[in-house]
Parts: C-alpha cells; structure tokens; sequence
C-alpha cells in the first residue's frame, strides 16, 4: 500500500465515521431522500445504487447506512411522504362537502388520480416494481405503513358513513377500501389495454376514462343512495 492509498483510507474512514450535528443530519438526510427519489424515478429500483444516491451529498458509501438500514428503508420513507401528500389532497377535497355520495366520488377520484399521476406510485405500484423497492423491508416496517395508511383513511370513511342511508353506512373501512382498489385499482393496472381499444371497432378516444368515469359515479351512487 502507497501513502496516498492510505491517506485516502485515512480520510475516508474519517469522513463516514464522524459524528454530525443534529442540523447536519437532517440535511444529509433530506438530501438523501430527495436523490433518492429522483434516481428511482429516473433510473429504478435495480439500477441505482446507494452510491449513485449518496454521491450527491458529499458523503462516502457506508455512511449512507448511519442514515438508512437500505435503499429499500430510504424508499419507504419516501413512499410515506408520498402518501400522507395524497391523505391531505383527499382532506381537502371533501372539505365541506355534506353530500355523501358527492364524498364517496371524491374519494375516488382522488385515488384514481393519484395512481395516475403520482410519479413514485406509478414506478412503484403500476409498474409492478413494488417487491425490488421494498425488498428489504421486514414485513412489520410494511405492517406498520399499512396501520398508519388505515388509521389515516378510517376518519374519512367513518364520517362518509354516518351521513349515509346506502350500504356503505353498514361496511366497515376495510371492506370500502377493498371494493376501492379492486375496481379502480385494477381498473388502473389495465390502462393500457383499455387504450389499445380506441379506434378500433368504433370505440372512441378517451375511452379509458369514460370507463373510469362510469365506474366512479356508479360505484359512489351504489354505496350511498339507499
């Protein structure tokens, strides 16, 4: 070994095993969630590395794991963000509104679109990369996501259920959520296809979201209207 392999050595375990001030952590912190996101984005699951991510932030390799257990743990942390951006869209779209069914479309929609439209969801979820991201997640970390994305939805539907006469008044949370992913869900994961139907066979454009549109309004109707 030469001096300058080992000064880089030196400097190298100087630099991951230092301690950080709490400001500094943070900022790493926030530094590796939004590269990290990015890169999925940009590069999935499989092709970025923890280096890819922590090259950014001026930091060395194994620090990355002073921060996160994993790629995967970094993933679920943004995964969380994500989700509680979409529980406040949600909140503020039924803001003031009393109509149940008018509620339950809402709902829906906002759903809907934030399957479609959500860049991490789509890479995570619809294009059914959700195993390589959280690989390395233990089922109780996904446990734990899947209570708090629970105790977050509950409130909503409990109230949409107290103002409503139709079945819905007599379904527990789950079982609206249920009937919510396995019909605008799967609805979503078959995007394409449904697309592949326009101008054929005189089906015309936008033929997907008059599928999706018919759906909701027919799924809110039939839940709330006694």
């Amino acid at each position: 070994m030469n001096d300058n392999q080992f000064s880089y050595i030196v400097v190298e375990r100087t630099v991951t095993m230092s301690g950080f001030t709490d400001e500094e952590r943070e900022r790493i912190r926030e530094q590796l969630v939004e590269t990290g996101h990015e890169l999925l984005l940009q590069y999935g699951p499989k092709k970025t590395t923890v280096a890819d991510i922590t090259d950014p932030t001026g930091i060395a390799k194994p620090t990355f794991y002073q921060f996160f257990d994993s790629k995967s743990d970094l993933y679920l942390v943004i995964l969380q963000r994500e989700f509680e951006e979409y529980m406040e869209t949600v909140r503020t779209e039924l803001l003031d509104v009393d109509d149940p069914r008018e509620g339950l479309e809402r709902f829906f929609r906002c759903y809907a679109e934030f399957g479609e439209e959500n860049p991490f969801i789509q890479q995570t979820i619809i294009q059914g990369n959700y195993h390589d991201i959280l690989r390395n997640v233990s089922p109780d970390q996904v446990a734990e996501l899947q209570r708090r994305e629970l105790a977050e939805f509950v409130p909503i539907i409990e109230e949409l259920k107290a103002r409503s006469d139709g079945p819905i008044s007599e379904m527990d949370p789950l079982t609206v959520l249920g009937v919510m992913g396995g019909s605008i869900g799967v609805l979503m994961l078959h995007k394409d296809e449904y697309e592949e139907y326009e101008g054929f066979g005189g089906v015309d454009e936008g033929y997907y979201e008059h599928v999706q549109n018919v759906l909701i309004e027919t799924l809110a109707r039939g839940l709330t209207v006694e």
